[in-house]
């Protein structure tokens, strides 16, 4: 199957007082046609630096893009001038971000930002067209009494319904990458399940790829093809959902898996929690990143060496530093 992103040895990077720092450290993947797949890991992994590598959102002048290409079809954004950027953005690539009540603006109406939305791409729309245009996306997006809420504010709308509201913003031109941080934080898990239902409903629409970021492994079970596992700014694991849950290899993606409540479990027993927090960024060895928080022994050189990314079997892909993987 073809893919309509390739990322290949991404490096993104800050400049700050003490120095440059690497947060996403030569990550490797590709989001094929039609598909979603899913990027998982502690606050901290490096899932978001990865995503607004792609769109080229990182904070200026500190963030940059060192190394590697994010190939969209034939182009590497990578290389795409800021103003090809803009366009492309929005357009044939959408983002959802995490928290919609810091993403919408509250002082204008829904109704003027979806307008906004529109005409940033299309600016020969007419007024009625775009009134059409924004009332039919707040129906597919299942928002009821569409014309209402258009006039509304951001702080009139409840979290699930501002985050509709986002979803919306992101298809209004029929992206054919969808990238969501984050969807349902801060959701209940009745919203929760409606807004992924609704992102599923809407991929098998319009065809569009998704990368789901997340730090929920119910919801990647729930709407992935294939996952990534990210930590300390590298990908330990990547394989298709169902592989990776019925067989993780790396000792971190096992720690998160442990990590989740089981019907099957004993009553009132202590979840099992992998120790220790994910290292700070100028904290982060050359070798084994997990090391630490293991409890496994490590040699001198697979602390101080980066370990390979092998293929351990067919489409399921670890960093193999012996230590970490079983």
């Amino acid at each position: 199957m073809s893919a309509i992103l390739s990322v290949r040895d991404l490096v993104t990077g800050f400049d700050t007082d003490a120095g440059r720092v690497i947060a996403v450290d030569r990550v490797s993947f590709d989001v094929p046609e039609g598909k979603t797949l899913g990027i998982v890991g502690e606050s901290g992994c490096g899932k978001s630096v990865t995503a607004f590598s792609i769109t080229r959102l990182l904070p200026q002048p500190h963030g940059k893009i060192l190394g590697g290409s994010i190939m969209f079809g034939d182009r590497d954004l990578t290389k795409l001038p800021h103003e090809e950027m803009r366009k492309l953005r929005g357009n044939e690539i959408s983002m959802i971000f995490q928290e919609p009540m810091t993403a919408l603006n509250p002082v204008q109406t829904v109704g003027k930002q979806l307008a906004e939305a529109i005409l940033l791409h299309n600016e020969k729309c007419r007024k009625a067209e775009v009134l059409s245009r924004s009332i039919e996306l707040m129906k597919k997006v299942r928002i009821p009494a569409p014309e209402q809420r258009l006039n509304e504010y951001p702080h009139q709308l409840s979290g699930g319904m501002r985050q509709r509201v986002m979803i919306a913003m992101a298809l209004i031109n029929t992206p054919k990458l969808l990238i969501a941080d984050e969807p349902t934080t801060a959701l209940d898990v009745t919203v929760q399940a409606q807004i992924l239902d609704l992102m599923k409903d809407l991929q098998r629409e319009m065809g569009m790829s998704i990368v789901l970021i997340t730090h929920d492994l119910g919801v990647i079970a729930e709407t992935c093809d294939e996952v990534v596992v990210m930590y300390g700014g590298r990908i330990v694991e990547r394989a298709e959902v169902k592989q990776l849950f019925a067989q993780p290899r790396h000792a971190y993606t096992q720690g998160l898996l442990s990590s989740i409540p089981r019907l099957d479990s004993t009553p009132k027993t202590r979840l099992k929690a992998i120790p220790g927090n994910v290292p700070s960024i100028t904290e982060f060895r050359t070798g084994c990143r997990f090391a630490d928080r293991s409890g496994r022994e490590h040699t001198s050189e697979q602390l101080n060496n980066r370990s390979p990314f092998i293929e351990v079997t067919p489409g399921h892909w670890v960093e193999n530093c012996g230590a970490c993987v079983s």
